[in-house]
């Protein structure tokens, strides 16, 4: 019997009367990071935190979490270090996914490192509300879409600069597979800006725009991953490219919702249904170690996936240059240096 217990139900009771909603076991990473650097958003709680545990487990010399409030941060820290009993590890920064001078001081740090091998960009949303950022986008555009892809590009110099003949650092965004469930109407696919359609208040839905948010991000997935190639040559490339989707998990990532009958459904869904976080962020990892087979690809219950029919083909395609024109001119217009990037 398993010895994973979660309020006072054991996964035996899980696999028994709600066995038809268990989610895929996954398999738990027994990789070395020995020597390797890494970076987790999102660090000082939920699936981050896990994944930063699991990575100091493994041996790497450095893990550097980032986070907004540097208190919980170091609370975290605290929690790994005794955990794995391993001290000098670990280091906490301070990054705001709602700003992009945080954003960018975060980055500077990270291209002052010696190198850089793991960059895992977790930090992510769901807004239950609609709320506007400083930069006149709806949150979850805001932080999911937007600041992960400006972080995602600011890192790449210093990815491609800790390349070594026998390494690929590895950029990961943690994305959902339910971007794979949005549909996109002619009237969305056809407006002069896709992001506007989802940043308007009247029409604002948590669940759609978080499941759209996630696509949005496939698409800068995609696109990065093809600037990860070198310059010297058309078939090497200088860094890895991966998306990655824990599942269903027990997070903090719900946290807006509010009332007795969604407490409650949220309360059997974590008992019965959901992964725990630690379980959630074995594909975190695991999603770092495949190598070149990953790049560009998507992993979810330890299978890199066949992608959604709006990421592929004429459509995708087509969808994919639209937003990611988009994206970039809303990020150029606070940092206009991203050229240098992504020419």
């Amino acid at each position: 019997m398993s010895t994973n217990q979660s309020n006072g139900v054991t996964s035996r009771t899980r696999d028994g009367i709600f066995s038809f909603l268990q989610q895929v076991p996954l398999s738990d990473p027994n990789v070395s990071f020995k020597g390797k650097n890494i970076l987790v958003t999102g660090a000082n709680t939920g699936l981050g935190f896990e994944a930063a545990n699991k990575f100091v487990a493994l041996d790497a010399s450095r893990v550097i979490l980032g986070v907004r409030d540097l208190e919980k941060g170091n609370h975290a820290k605290s929690m790994i270090e005794e955990r794995t009993g391993k001290r000098d590890k670990v280091e906490v920064w301070k990054l705001d996914m709602n700003s992009y001078d945080s954003i960018r001081e975060f980055a500077s740090r990270a291209s002052d490192l010696e190198h850089l091998d793991v960059a895992v960009l977790n930090a992510g949303v769901y807004m239950v509300n609609y709320e506007v950022s400083n930069y006149g986008w709806e949150e979850t555009l805001q932080v999911n879409v937007l600041s992960t892809t400006l972080l995602g590009l600011l890192l790449i110099p210093k990815l491609r600069s800790s390349k070594t003949p026998d390494s690929l650092p590895v950029l990961e965004f943690v994305s959902s597979g339910n971007h794979e469930k949005v549909t996109l109407s002619e009237e969305q696919r056809s407006a002069d800006s896709i992001l506007q359609m989802f940043n308007k208040a009247d029409t604002y839905n948590a669940s759609l725009q978080y499941r759209t948010s996630k696509l949005f991000l496939m698409y800068s997935v995609q696109t990065i991953a093809r600037l990860a190639k070198s310059p010297n040559s058309s078939e090497e490339l200088d860094f890895l490219v991966t998306s990655v989707c824990p599942g269903y998990c027990q997070s903090d990532l719900s946290r807006g919702h509010t009332g007795f009958i969604k407490n409650t459904i949220k309360v059997l869904l974590n008992i019965l249904v959901l992964r725990t976080t630690e379980e959630g962020s074995r594909t975190l990892v695991s999603g770092t170690t495949l190598g070149q087979n990953a790049h560009g690809r998507f992993w979810q219950n330890d299978i890199l996936k066949q992608p959604s029919p709006l990421l592929v083909g004429d459509e995708g395609g087509n969808m994919r240059q639209k937003t990611w024109k988009e994206i970039v001119e809303a990020l150029k217009k606070d940092n206009p240096d991203i050229n240098e990037i992504i020419l």
